[in-house]
Parts: C-alpha cells; structure tokens; sequence
C-alpha cells in the first residue's frame, strides 16, 4: 500500500459520491497500491460500518477490489462487526497511539487482517505486531477538526519513524507538491482526506500528479542499476 484514502468526517462531507473510486483508477492508483480507511472522529467501528453515508463507497470499493480498512479503538471490544462486515474488510487501522500489547491483541484476534496504527508525535515507537504505521500530522492539516489543536510535526520526525518502524505513511497536509518530501524521508507512501476525497477531476488529477512522484523517485538514474526499483512492493 501506497496510497491510503481516508473519509472525511461527516460534517465536512454530509454525503460522498462513490464515483471517486473510478476517479482515483483512472489516473492509476491501483498500479501504486491503495487502500481506503474507513473514518468518523470519536464513532465506534459498529458505528462507521452502519453508517449509510458509507454504504455506496464501500460498495464501489468491493466491486472493484480496492481494500477497505476501518477505524477501530483499540481499547474496544467490538470483533463481531469487523468479521461480519459486509462488504467484507480487508484490516483495521487502531486509533490514537494504541500501546503494543493492544496492538498484540488485536494481532492474535484478527490474524487474517491487515492492522496499521495510526500516531502523532515526534517520538517513535517502534511496534512489531502492526502492518503499517500511519504517522500524522507531517504538514500543517487541510482537514480542520473542532476542538483538536495539531501541530505538525515535520519531516525531521517522519525521518526519526522511518529509520526505526517499517512501512510509515505520511499524512498531514500532504500533497502532490511536498509528497515526494516525504519518501525521500522514507515513507513508504502517503494518506489523505481532501488529497483523496477532492471534487472528482481534482482527485484524479491528484492521484495522477501522485502516480508520477512515485515514478520518478523509483525510475533508475544513469548511475543506478534498479536498486529503488526492487524495493518491497
């Protein structure tokens, strides 16, 4: 996974138009890796998966293979909507700097799945029982939300995550302009609500202008012999 597309909230976004997906694959996401999280500041994972604001995208999304993943907090205890999911999940991303023994636990319970983590701070913590580490906010938030105060954390911090924690995505303010920023610090791709969730021409023109920062980071120079190419798909 490159590519992690995540909702907006609902008071930013009353309703979604599914029609994004193709948006997003007409410009290539697929050939980059994407996934979409499934997100609601403060809901519970019961709560997102029901909710009907959702129901098309999620539809789009299975008809089209893209992997959904649901926000979960990882103190909850709600298993049975994340395995009677229908469409069905492809992971979960725990919320707010879960501790490794909730990510452990989460592991052993859902071994079939992919589980990220989502963290914010300059502080790494390395977490072996996770997929990914989505780390937040690199740049200043496009997406405002009440009451919560975040502050950028820059790109000396994604150096320090990525030189101790595999597979980081960068969310926070990224866009195609700064995204390649972020790789050259080491993230293994990029995350996003507006860069994603834009009017449909622009996400395309998003994922695109995305598409060809990837491309260009890991095209072989004159004096390179393929070495980023091979890197981990």
């Amino acid at each position: 996974m490159r590519l992690l597309a995540i909702t907006p909230p609902a008071a930013l976004a009353p309703t979604l138009d599914p029609a994004v997906v193709d948006s997003w694959l007409q410009a290539g996401a697929d050939a980059l890796g994407l996934a979409v999280l499934l997100r609601e500041p403060g809901a519970s994972a019961a709560t997102i998966l029901a909710d009907p604001r959702l129901l098309a995208l999620r539809h789009a999304l299975a008809v089209r293979g893209v992997p959904a993943l649901v926000s979960v907090d990882p103190t909850a205890l709600e298993l049975e909507p994340l395995l009677t999911a229908a469409p069905a999940l492809a992971g979960i991303q725990l919320r707010g700097d879960p501790a490794p023994e909730l990510c452990e636990r989460w592991r052993v319970q859902l071994p079939g799945m992919t589980i990220g983590r989502s963290v914010h701070g300059a502080t790494p913590t390395p977490n072996r029982f996770v997929d990914y580490t989505c780390l937040a906010p690199i740049f200043p938030p496009h997406t405002v939300q009440a009451g919560v105060d975040k502050r950028a954390i820059g790109l000396d911090a994604l150096r320090s995550w990525t030189a101790v924690c595999g597979d980081v995505i960068a969310l926070g303010g990224v866009t195609p302009a700064n995204a390649d920023a972020c790789l050259a610090a080491g993230a293994r791709g990029v995350a996003g609500i507006r860069l994603f969730f834009a009017r449909n021409a622009e996400a395309r023109d998003n994922v695109g202008a995305l598409r060809q920062v990837f491309s260009l980071r890991e095209s072989p120079g004159p004096d390179d012999h393929g070495s980023q190419a091979q890197r981990r798909g």
